[in-house]
């Protein structure tokens, strides 16, 4: 290699990690989610979305779904044991669990084991607050950066079964933005 070509390539590797440096926390800005934050039907919200019969308001998370989301994005799933839909959909969470089960805190809530929580799970989470509720209900809470640079907790959720696809989707964007936000989260 000629003593320019050295030169050059010195030159460009400095460049890089110098604008790798300066433009790091700007390029970390722009998340890797798939669905946005919003309050609409397939977004990540902050409040009860727009469909919910409280549409706009704040969300009253329980303190056991928040011990969890101090370490890992939680996904959970509120069910009863003979609903057909519920069977499909925790077999498919577990197809998804195989692959991003580590980097997850699974809350399982049965309506008929676990019932205050799978109970008070069904109130706070269902996307349409509580109309006609039917399990499965699966749910994502992860966090959100905030315009101030802090994290907030943002969560999606659906009744009914939505297949692998579809947990997979929500996971990954869950774990993405975990990850990414996680340390400015102060609870």
């Amino acid at each position: 290699m000629s003593s320019i070509n050295a030169k050059n390539l010195a030159a460009v590797t400095l460049t890089f990690i110098l604008a790798t440096s300066i433009l790091g926390p700007f390029a970390s800005a722009e998340s890797s989610a798939e669905h946005p934050v919003g309050s609409g039907l397939e977004e990540w919200w902050i409040a009860y979305p727009d469909q919910h019969s409280k549409a706009g308001s704040a969300v009253d998370h329980p303190s056991w779904a928040l011990d969890a989301l101090k370490e890992k994005p939680v996904m959970m799933l509120i069910h009863s044991s003979g609903c057909p839909a519920c069977i499909k959909q925790e077999a498919d969470i577990n197809k998804v669990l195989e692959d991003l089960g580590d980097e997850v805190a699974y809350l399982d809530l049965s309506t008929d084991s676990d019932g205050e929580k799978a109970w008070e799970g069904l109130d706070i989470y269902d996307p349409k607050g509580g109309v006609m509720t039917y399990v499965p209900v699966t749910v994502f809470l992860t966090q959100v950066p905030e315009s101030d640079g802090d994290a907030e907790i943002s969560w999606h959720s659906a009744v009914g079964y939505g297949g692998e696809r579809w947990i997979r989707s929500y996971l990954n964007d869950a774990i993405a933005l975990h990850t990414e936000n996680s340390a400015n989260w102060d609870r």
